[in-house]
């Protein structure tokens, strides 16, 4: 048993490797009796609140494995070693292992390119037997960098008879930051398997809530699949304004870019704008499309709505496409069906809570005629333009004056 305090350890530019403010070797004490010293005389090595840094290249290759050096004497030099060529069989020129690494509350940092990782608290416990298997079983605290979240589990083996080491290793990812807000947290439990260098991971995430803008998602449930740092999402069902959505998409770990293709039933509206003066299920086709920056995220579709009402406009059905970007939203090909007609507009704009309407067309569903209304792109007109409006839609009956109130208190209730 030997114990060691303060060990630093830097590559040749004087970056951080490994520093260890305290820690111990353990060795076989016969070994050392006898002075015969081999790989297997060291049985374990325990760091506490040690800082351990890996450096990937650009082929995500770590440095620590030996790289093949360039000939400078102009004569040909071999073809580079492919990464399963550095990791097959991994045997140490012949000598065996049959030791395991302890970790105590220590940290954990990666460095790949323009990407960077930190994990807090790590407390591991690896066992390493040459040409067997390794076993492992790894927690964490909270991690940051380019990803963050709050903590990692990690156990099984790897297997290390076959010709390129494979995994089996349960892991569990406790709310890794995703969606319009950081602290929309997403739980993953998954199962890893393959060869060392190319693994996969199907499993299950929830989320207890995902904000993305004008839409709010609780309960969020699905089987996902992981292989490449792409995280892909199946059969996923969440619940949003009183309805259901079923959704399926993609989530890039390292750029925090996402895809997600939605099918939403039974949305109501009132919940959704927090107006109870209008009321109806919406069904909802939805495509959502993030670079990694939220306020890039685009959203876009189509709606139907059954019959309900505008108070006090009562309408049989409400159609249409929208397009979401970030503090703009607009609506297209919008149709509001009435029994006294349809209510029809091009495009509706609406733009850090400004309304801005195309022309709109009113439709007499008795005789057929179209009324077709302009100046609507500011509600902040005088009241002639109002009194002009008024007396277009008066000709649809009674119950249709009130359609300038109904559209600038729509301007209200869809304000972002």
């Amino acid at each position: 048993y030997v114990q060691f305090t303060n060990l630093v350890w830097k590559d040749p530019d004087g970056h951080l490797i490994l520093y260890v403010p305290d820690g111990s070797l353990s060795v076989r004490p016969w070994d050392i009796i006898t002075r015969s010293i081999k790989s297997t005389t060291l049985t374990n090595i325990t760091l506490n609140d040690a800082t351990i840094v890996a450096y990937f290249d650009e082929k995500n290759h770590l440095d620590i494995l030996t790289q093949d050096e360039e000939k400078k004497d102009g004569t040909e030099k071999k073809q580079p070693r492919s990464f399963q060529d550095r990791i097959r069989n991994i045997n140490w020129n012949g000598q065996k292992l049959h030791a395991s690494l302890d970790l105590h509350n220590c940290q954990l940092e990666s460095y790949h390119m323009s990407r960077h990782y930190i994990m807090e608290s790590v407390n591991a416990h690896i066992g390493i037997y040459t040409g067997k298997r390794a076993d492992i079983q790894v927690s964490t605290g909270r991690f940051a960098g380019t990803a963050v979240g709050d903590g990692i589990a990690i156990k099984g083996k790897i297997d290390l008879t076959t010709k390129i080491p494979t995994i089996d290793l349960h892991t569990d990812i406790v709310n890794l930051g995703f969606g319009d807000n950081i602290h929309d947290q997403m739980t993953l439990t998954f199962h890893a398997t393959g060869p060392l260098d190319q693994p996969e991971a199907r499993g299950r995430l929830h989320m207890e809530r995902l904000n993305l803008p004008a839409l709010r998602f609780t309960d969020v449930s699905g089987d996902v699949y992981y292989r490449d740092s792409l995280l892909q999402f199946t059969q996923v069902k969440a619940k949003v304004y009183g309805g259901t959505l079923d959704a399926y998409g993609d989530y890039n770990l390292e750029t925090r870019a996402y895809n997600i293709y939605g099918h939403g039933e039974d949305l109501n509206s009132s919940t959704a704008l927090h107006d109870m003066k209008f009321r109806t299920l919406v069904a909802m086709d939805i495509t959502m499309r993030c670079d990694g920056n939220p306020r890039h995220l685009r959203a876009y579709g189509s709606f139907q709505s059954g019959s309900g009402y505008y108070f006090p406009l009562h309408f049989n059905s409400i159609s249409g496409r929208f397009n979401n970007r970030y503090h703009e939203l607009d609506f297209y090909d919008v149709v509001i069906s009435t029994d006294m007609g349809d209510i029809t507009t091009d495009a509706l704009h609406i733009v850090n809570g400004d309304v801005q309407f195309s022309p709109v067309r009113i439709r007499d569903a008795e005789s057929g005629e179209t009324t077709e209304l302009h100046g609507l792109d500011n509600y902040k007109e005088g009241k002639e333009t109002q009194a002009a409006i008024g007396r277009n839609i008066k000709s649809l009956g009674q119950s249709m004056k009130s359609i300038n109130k109904t559209i600038k208190d729509m301007k209200n209730s869809l304000d972002f």
